[in-house]
């Protein structure tokens, strides 16, 4: 008897707050998804170019570069599309900026701005280090690992260049 009055009443209750915070946390998310489809996918780049030129995981760096491509070019109608389907409606740029701006607390520009820096100094500790190694005449790995280091710092230089002069184009 007990449960049929509770399970009455819990049908004549309205669940219009749990749905409506469900709702505003699908919206948070997918205004992420789409401020990192749009630009997010910076980060992942130059990270898996940073990551690649320190030589610790090849793999883990092209899985982030290859992520951030497929991210910039199907992320947006992709997140669109899910966002219509469970009812949260378009998407638009202004609203997923802001988001981002409160959830990082910084704005993507100064963010790409300081992996660019960090980059800078990576390029230039492996560029040294890579320079060190391939002179020291100790040992014919150490050469093969300096110049992979020397390598590796000159194909992170134009992919920095590029995303320093981004914001001037």
């Amino acid at each position: 008897m007990e449960f049929s009055v509770t399970y009455i009443g819990m049908l004549q209750t309205p669940f219009t707050t749990p749905f409506q915070e469900w709702l505003d946390g699908m919206t948070l998310i997918f205004n992420l998804g789409y401020a990192m489809a749009i630009r997010g996918y910076f980060l992942l780049l130059l990270i898996g170019f940073m990551i690649y030129v320190t030589g610790l995981s090849d793999t883990l760096s092209k899985a982030l570069v290859i992520t951030g491509v497929i991210l910039y070019v199907a992320g947006p109608p992709v997140i669109n599309l899910f966002a219509g389907m469970l009812g949260v409606g378009v998407i638009s740029v202004d609203e997923a900026l802001a988001t981002w701006m409160n959830f990082v607390g910084i704005s993507d520009a100064e963010f790409i701005h300081l992996l660019i820096m960090i980059g800078g100094i990576l390029l230039s500790v492996c560029g040294l280090s890579g320079a060190i190694l391939y002179f020291t005449p100790a040992s014919s790995d150490l050469k093969a690992r300096g110049q992979s280091l020397i390598v590796r710092a000159f194909i992170l230089a134009p992919v920095l260049a590029f995303f320093q002069l981004v914001p001037w184009m």
